[in-house]
């Protein structure tokens, strides 16, 4: 597809950058002072040693990675799931996509051609995550495809987290974690072939420049088709350097800066099939081509990221730490997606044998012309600027000990966009063969722009406190002042909507931690969250209408009873949770006025259980598990037949599996073997629980072997059993998942 020119896309600039920056405040990931016990000797304290090391492989031994919350992954109450680098790189995990398919209760979606919710679009227990990315605790803007290539860890920590991550955050958050340097020099460099075909090479350098300072680059580069699945071709590249000061001492300085360009094909999905009287199937459980493409040759997402993060952290003491995150994110996208139905069925079929709808013909083994809906292609220009500054402070109080926590979240984002017709429209196809794969159609002149601009500012306090010195409770808020003005309309004509709206809001927080042995950690939280109105004004225009000034913010709940355990020397974690999730005060499209949105005060309900296990069982054998089961439902609704249905996109089971076992981990003819397994259950693809998607399974597998200190040959098998999987759902269309594909990988070492 040509490159729509719009004005002026402005490049970083890093001088300007670093002074906001270093200007605001400090910047970076926080430090964790010692801890005080009750009547202990003030100590005086002494530059720190770094000490590289391996990464434990018992993730509840980690540390979050998100300033506000600064304890390990065990001392937090709530259900946290860690995909860890060693796993990412078993797996030849490329994209979040990939590495969330470790984590259960996570579903995949697709949107609208002009709602601009392509690239990576997730659902936590089932609620809507479209905001929720992070990358080192900040937000991580724009609607993009992301890939590994710099990834640390992944952890999605799942329930209302208004408190440490602002508004949104309903099912709960992702935070990825970046590579940055260590003082330890380490080369890396991935080379990776097979199916596709696929190719795809990684360097990650690592460079110890003096005793406190190092630095680090990161580098990609990928091209690569999907098995069994026409035309779905990606392209990308992507540039990662960064420089860390003070590494070992009490204040530390990373900078981080990214660049990235990914061009790949947008699938708009094969259409849900529904016959008369029964509930709708995606097309291919009726027989049809999995690998077929509903698209043209314009259906490409081209988009470019600028990223640059600063991070500084300074201990004042060995009880106060202070930290300040700040990032600034360009983001330039070109996009088209054809979104494509098939209507369900009117009734039984006439005399005529061409007569009835799309789906009634295709089940009495006729070829339907199908008409593509959907707007045009779109042009989007986003910026996104952040700063965190947090504080930590651990102290006594007489016999009583403390954790405080506290800071200023203040954040601006805009986004402007500007949409293109077809000239001529798209082409109709016939269902069974579309092969319009090669269709490239022209553009007109812009016909509609939208704009939005964003700025919030939070507070946010938290205390911890120690009744007992196994016993705690705790409890924080954050208050939101948010704002935000939306306008649209055609270029050079008078704009048709203009929208501002100014809200503020509270998100408590409150529960117990109850820690008996420094292996075991029982806790209840309670958390809220908000999402104030026209927090989707972009991609859902259709909300943004006069009567949407007088919207209130969606209201978010979550109640948690959980349990943490470390085994074998801290080698091992077990978790497991009992959660309820509740939304309430939801916004929904008017029954009787299709297209506008109306506060219905709607509620929704997921309840289950989750389950996991996490680290090494034997010093060979290592495991990431994980059991969740959801019980969801429709409790209140203005549309009375959706009342007692389950919520859409959100499966009763799922789980997860990877495991593998080091044989003769030291001698020369070694291996590491693995076995991984996902496991969604059915889902519906609507309120009214009328059309589904069958379960998904996939069968992975590993072998590899270390040919000397330097050298690691890995061979991966994806969806062994070639199962006909979906992982990306919409209500009227999902889309398939790639066929039995195998990788060889080369990867050496310094």
């Amino acid at each position: 597809m040509r490159r729509v020119p719009v004005g002026g896309r402005t490049a970083p600039n890093t001088a300007l950058v670093a002074s906001l920056s270093l200007g605001a405040a400090m910047v970076g990931s926080p430090a964790l002072p010692q801890e005080i016990a009750p009547n202990a000797t003030p100590t005086i304290p002494v530059p720190e040693v770094a000490v590289s090391g391996v990464a434990p492989a018992n993730q509840l031994q980690v540390p979050t990675g998100v300033s506000r919350l600064p304890s390990t992954v065990q001392d937090t109450p709530q259900t946290i799931n860690v995909v860890p680098q060693e796993i990412l790189q078993q797996q030849n995990a490329t994209t979040l996509e990939q590495a969330l398919r470790n984590v259960p209760g996570i579903t995949s979606t697709i949107g609208e051609g002009g709602g601009g919710v392509s690239g990576d679009q997730f659902r936590i227990r089932g609620f809507a995550a479209q905001n929720d990315i992070n990358v080192d605790g900040l937000r991580d803007y724009g609607s993009y495809t992301r890939d590994a290539f710099t990834f640390e860890d992944v952890q999605v920590l799942k329930g209302a987290a208004g408190f440490a991550f602002g508004s949104s955050s309903v099912g709960g958050a992702i935070n990825i974690n970046s590579k940055t340097p260590t003082l330890e020099n380490r080369y890396l460099g991935t080379i990776t072939g097979g199916m596709g075909p696929y190719i795809r090479g990684t360097l990650d350098l690592n460079q110890r420049i003096n005793e406190t300072m190092a630095v680090r680059l990161n580098v990609m580069g990928q091209s690569s088709n999907l098995v069994d699945r026409q035309s779905q071709t990606t392209d990308r590249w992507g540039v990662a350097p960064s420089v860390a000061f003070g590494l070992g001492t009490p204040t530390t300085l990373t900078v981080e800066y990214l660049h990235y360009h990914d061009r790949h094909t947008i699938d708009g999905g094969t259409p849900v099939i529904t016959p008369f009287g029964r509930v709708g199937r995606p097309a291919p459980e009726f027989g049809l081509d999995r690998s077929l493409f509903f698209g043209v040759k314009n259906d490409i997402d081209d988009v470019t990221v600028d990223r640059i993060t600063a991070r500084l952290s300074h201990r004042f003491a060995n009880w106060l730490t202070v930290t300040n995150d700040f990032r600034a994110t360009w983001v330039d996208r070109v996009t088209a997606l054809t979104p494509l139905s098939c209507s369900s069925t009117n009734g039984p079929s006439t005399a005529n044998p061409y007569a009835g709808s799309c789906s009634d013909l295709f089940l009495r083994g006729i070829n339907p012309v199908v008409n593509p809906g959907g707007p045009g292609p779109y042009s989007q220009q986003s910026f996104g600027i952040q700063n965190v500054t947090t504080a930590v402070a651990r102290f006594n109080t007489g016999p009583l000990r403390h954790e405080l926590v506290g800071g200023v979240d203040i954040f601006h984002e805009n986004v402007d966009r500007t949409g293109y017709p077809y000239l001529p429209a798209r082409p109709s196809f016939q269902l069974r063969n579309p092969y319009t794969q090669d269709t490239l159609l022209s553009l007109g002149a812009a016909n509609n722009q939208r704009s939005t601009d964003a700025t919030s500012l939070g507070l946010f306090l938290n205390e911890r406190l120690w009744l007992l010195p196994t016993l705690s409770i705790y409890g924080g808020f954050r208050w939101t002042d948010y704002d935000l003005d939306y306008k649209a309309g055609t270029p050079g004509q008078a704009l048709t909507t203009n929208v501002s709206l100014g809200r503020n809001f509270w998100d408590p927080r409150t529960g117990a931690i109850w820690e008996p042995t420094p292996s075991q950690t029982y806790y209840f939280s309670y958390s809220t969250s908000s999402t104030p109105p026209g927090t989707f004004f972009t991609t859902i225009p259709s909300q943004a209408t006069a009567n949407s000034t007088a919207f209130e913010p969606e209201r978010n709940t979550n109640y948690e009873v959980g349990a943490k355990i470390s085994l074998f020397e801290q080698r091992l974690g077990l978790t497991g949770a009992l959660f309820r999730s509740e939304k309430s005060n939801a916004l929904a499209e008017d029954a009787s006025s299709p297209g506008t949105f109306i506060q219905t005060g709607d509620r929704q309900r997921v309840q289950g259980i989750e389950i996991g296990a996490t680290g090494r069982i034997t010093p060979e054998w290592n495991i990431l598990a994980s059991y969740t089961h959801l019980n969801s439902e429709t409790t209140s609704s203005t549309t009375a037949v959706n009342v007692g249905k389950r919520v859409q996109f959100v499966p009763e089971n799922a789980a997860s599996l990877w495991t593998t076992y080091d044989i003769a981990r030291e001698m020369p003819y070694n291996a590491t073997v693995g076995l991984g397994v996902t496991w969604r259950g059915q889902v519906y693809l609507n309120q009214a629980n009328t059309a589904e998607a069958p379960s998904n399974f996939s069968l992975d597998a590993l072998v590899q072997h270390r040919i000397n200190q330097n050298l690691t040959l890995r061979v991966n098998g994806y969806n062994l059993t070639n199962r006909t999987n979906y992982e990306g759902l919409f209500a009227n269309r999902v889309v398939v998942a790639a066929g039995r594909t195998v990788l060889f990988s080369v990867a050496a070492e310094f």
